[in-house]
């Protein structure tokens, strides 16, 4: 059986048998320079994508609750629990 043919990685140099199962380090390196993005870049995104997960929309009641409380201005549980007219688990 003959031997197949080396062929030479155009990135690194190195000669391969089979030229397209190498996974080139060099090679990953040059691509990834046309994206690669600075520090504060990426921490900017990640934060951006924490604040997405942990803001949702107000419900109909707690929109209701927030307006009360902007109204009145300082209020406790209990007299705020008596102007809602709602359970206390759902508060």
């Amino acid at each position: 059986m003959a031997k197949k043919k080396k062929e030479q990685c155009p990135y690194c140099g190195d000669w391969f048998t089979y030229l397209s199962r190498h996974k080139c380090k060099v090679q990953a390196r040059i691509e990834n320079k046309e994206d690669e993005k600075s520090a504060t870049e990426r921490r900017i995104e990640r934060i951006e994508e924490r604040k997405q997960l942990v803001t949702r929309k107000l419900k109909k009641e707690e929109i209701e609750i927030l307006k009360i409380i902007d109204r009145k201005g300082n209020l406790f549980f209990d007299e705020l629990v008596k102007l809602v007219d709602l359970e206390r688990n759902k508060l």
